[in-house]
């Protein structure tokens, strides 16, 4: 019998277990393929961030990822990789900060060729996604501020591979999930300490599997109850999603890949506003009387959120790369929105800020309910809910007429993520001083998970990475990394992550 379905065992044993005895002929090409680009596009994000201060104040304070140990390396990549919002997201969750990154600078201590770093991501992703599944209704709808996945992400991503045992596993997940690390919403939006949300926790899960793999013992059971984890981080936790069909539905699949620096919810109108850009000139710009952002209540909610934190040019980078206002006048004055967007020459452009304050979100019912029924990034979470749907948070307020409709429309749990969907969608209208408007409409952004993203997401996530400047060379080998031996990946990171061009224009 597999250990994942041994009866009694922990849910925390049962995912251990999975995660140690994959192999890479366990995961499916395709599989293989995304996690490819998630780490190409996750190195992306790195650079990035190292083209702006803030990125290059981290490494100031805690030295380059090339030239640390794994563990410190691996706190300064997530830092970087998270900073600006430029990371992926997937059903569940933001995971390359832990499952990517610490595979990244523990590949050449561990001497991992690239099918064993492959290998690790997916194990990691995997068990992460599926921890932030059955945690994400708590207080709030938590995303990127969510530090526990990383938790998860880190050990596995760390352990995979090493040959160590049960015990070895449980003990560095419990003794990980001992304290748990909370983010302050005010701090997170007003300060630089978004860098830390997933760098802390990866660090402490660092430090509990050096102690485990030395004696130290941590809760076997650390995960459920009602005196467990679960409980403690969601009022209505899905015990259930932490090892639902291991081994058979692959959470990488719903791996969604960002063009721009910025929530995925907003994305779309991001996308709309570049296509806006392409047909205005100068006097346009002044001419503009009003913008009106269409958009699903996801939009709406962060851009209520978002506002009271923004001070023009004394923003937090956090704070701005959650705004719609900002990002659509950044890239309506200039075409583009990339890490350079954040830096003081633009936040301080009070042309920009003026624009910015013409910007109004307003809801769209049809968007909502086609981000609602998408797999990520709550329509799985629902259809894994059931019957339990009416009790979580963030439904419980609905009329029972909407909910027995929103039932109908999600259906049962897709048993494989082959055919997963996002569909945060956006129109956005200009409305000039004339009476004048002209609009552009997004349904389904470039990157997020469906048809298009799982036929071209090598190519996005070459864009993403040849646009910050990365080399060709180096691209070439992290594109076919299942065939490099472990001297070979540790160079190919090392040249990946090196400044040696100057971004691209296009």
């Amino acid at each position: 019998m597999n250990a994942v379905d041994t009866p009694g065992s922990s849910s925390t044993a049962r995912l251990a277990n999975w995660a140690r005895s994959l192999t890479f002929d366990d995961i499916p090409p395709h599989t293989v393929a995304l996690a490819g680009s998630q780490i190409i596009s996750d190195i992306a994000a790195v650079r990035a961030s190292l083209a702006h201060p803030l990125g290059r104040s981290l490494v100031d304070a805690f030295g380059s990822p090339l030239e640390l140990p794994g563990k410190e390396s691996a706190f300064v990549l997530s830092a970087l990789s998270m900073s600006f919002e430029y990371d992926e997201v997937a059903y569940s969750g933001h995971l390359s900060a832990s499952c990517v990154n610490v595979s990244l600078a523990y590949a050449g201590e561990l001497g991992r060729d690239g099918r064993d770093l492959l290998t690790a991501v997916v194990a990691a992703n995997e068990c992460a996604a599926r921890f932030q599944a059955a945690v994400i209704f708590g207080p709030i709808f938590r995303g990127q501020s969510s530090t526990c996945p990383h938790i998860v992400g880190a050990v596995v991503a760390r352990f995979h591979g090493l040959g160590l045992t049960e015990a070895d596993w449980t003990n560095a997940l419990g003794l990980g999930f001992g304290i748990l690390p909370v983010p302050h919403e005010r701090s997170f939006l007003t300060s630089d300490a978004k860098a830390f949300v997933a760098a802390l926790p990866i660090r402490a899960a660092l430090d509990a599997c050096d102690a485990a793999v030395h004696g130290l013992r941590g809760a076997p059971d650390v995960l459920e109850g009602r005196d467990g984890v679960l409980a403690a981080l969601a009022e209505s936790p899905l015990e259930d999603a932490v090892i639902s069909r291991l081994g058979e539905r692959w959470h990488t699949d719903t791996l969604s890949f960002k063009p721009y620096p910025g929530s995925f919810y907003l994305q779309a109108a991001f996308e709309c506003a570049e296509r806006l850009h392409a047909t205005l000139d100068e006097q346009d710009l002044d001419d503009i009387a009003e913008i009106v952002v269409h958009a699903s209540v996801l939009t709406v909610l962060l851009d209520g959120k978002v506002r009271p934190h923004l001070r023009r040019g004394e923003s937090a980078v956090s704070a701005l790369t959650f705004s719609v206002g900002y990002g659509i006048a950044a890239i309506l004055t200039s075409g583009r929105l990339e890490t350079t967007s954040f830096a003081a020459d633009r936040t301080g452009d009070e042309r920009l800020w003026a624009l910015a304050d013409k910007v109004r979100v307003v809801e769209d019912r049809a968007l909502t309910e086609a981000m609602v029924t998408a797999t990520v990034p709550l329509g799985e979470l629902l259809r894994q809910a059931g019957d339990r749907m009416a009790s979580l948070p963030i439904i419980r307020d609905l009329p029972a007429s909407d909910l027995e409709l929103l039932r109908s429309r999600l259906g049962p749990p897709e048993p494989t993520f082959d055919s997963a969907t996002m569909s945060i969608g956006a129109r956005v209208e200009l409305v000039f001083a004339n009476g004048r408007s002209v609009s552009r409409s997004c349904e389904r952004g470039i990157g997020m998970a469906g048809p298009d993203t799982r036929r071209n997401h090598r190519a996005i996530a070459r864009r993403k990475y040849l646009r910050t400047g990365g080399s060709e060379s180096a691209l070439a080998r992290l594109e076919n990394l299942a065939d490099l031996s472990a001297g070979e990946v540790v160079e190919a990171i090392r040249e990946a992550l090196a400044p040696v061009a100057a971004p691209v224009n296009s």
